[in-house]
């Protein structure tokens, strides 16, 4: 006998298509990182206690992570053709979810996100409400241009990491030049995805910069972030007196600089696909400074 029927089978191969759209380690890494924003950025100011029983931070950071999945689920809704070119092995689970039962998930989980932030002030609910906008219109309206959808993309990864940041009212200058630096590290990471992402993209007519400028003017301005990044790094080593300030601007240069070697090389999957795995490198070590600061 069995141990699942065939419609239990059916269920559970559905939610698991569910999770690869949602793409649940990106949503628990970004939970993660608000809880260690508001424990090594706020607890100085308020006590480590204080923080963890803060209420409305819980419910922040759950209402973030309904969004993002929420914002996930839509992309995918508008993004399917281009993933069906780019990623098939990765849409195999997805393809069992219907558009239907997408978008009624999204509404669900958005629903969920925006309620729960209601709870914490009307303030919150007010910059969540605006955030769900933001995801949607990205993936409605945005993604048509180049650009701005990159700039777009990132702006609201940074939004949804650092917003935490205006919730405990700890905005400096240094925290600014950080800020600055991880958006800059989210923006070449978008345009890797776009070079990664081309064959799909003009097969579904996307615009991206990529498709839209060639691939030599996203290097072009994949450089120019890179520096950027390089000057921010210089700049933060200068004003930061973190014990590993050093460590870390001294490896997300050398990430930097290694991953803009890779990308003026000749044009090889496996050399973006590298690139792509050095950034998220570097943004999971943006986090993990955090801690050690």
């Amino acid at each position: 006998m069995a141990l699942l029927s065939r419609k239990q089978r059916y269920f559970l191969i559905k939610v698991l298509g569910l999770l690869s759209i949602v793409r649940w380690p990106n949503v628990l890494f970004t939970a993660i990182t608000q809880y260690i924003i508001a424990l090594y950025i706020a607890s100085p100011v308020k006590g480590t206690w204080a923080v963890l029983a803060d209420l409305e931070l819980h419910l922040i950071v759950f209402a973030t992570a309904f969004l993002i999945a929420g914002g996930f689920i839509i992309n995918s809704f508008y993004d399917f053709e281009k993933d069906m070119v780019n990623r098939p092995h990765r849409t195999l689970f997805s393809r069992i979810v219907s558009k239907d039962f997408c978008l009624k998930t999204y509404f669900v989980v958005t629903i969920l996100g925006v309620g729960l932030s209601a709870f914490a002030s009307w303030r919150v609910l007010l910059f969540f409400s605006a955030f769900a906008f933001g995801l949607w219109f990205y993936s409605h309206k945005l993604q048509r241009y180049p650009i701005v959808r990159e700039a777009t993309s990132a702006t609201l990864a940074v939004v949804s990491v650092f917003g935490i940041l205006l919730y405990y009212q700890v905005i400096n200058s240094l925290m600014v030049v950080y800020a600055a630096i991880f958006m800059s590290l989210m923006l070449n990471r978008e345009i890797i995805k776009n070079l990664r992402n081309y064959d799909g993209d003009v097969a579904v007519g996307n615009q991206t910069i990529s498709t839209y400028w060639g691939k030599r003017a996203s290097l072009r301005l994949f450089t120019g972030i890179t520096a950027m990044v390089l000057v921010g790094l210089m700049a933060f080593f200068q004003w930061s007196t973190g014990r590993f300030t050093l460590h870390f601007s001294s490896g997300i240069s050398l990430i930097a600089l290694i991953a803009l070697a890779l990308l003026w090389m000749r044009d090889a999957a496996h050399r973006l696909r590298i690139a792509h795995n050095l950034y998220k490198i570097a943004i999971a070590a943006c986090i993990l400074y955090l801690v050690i600061y």
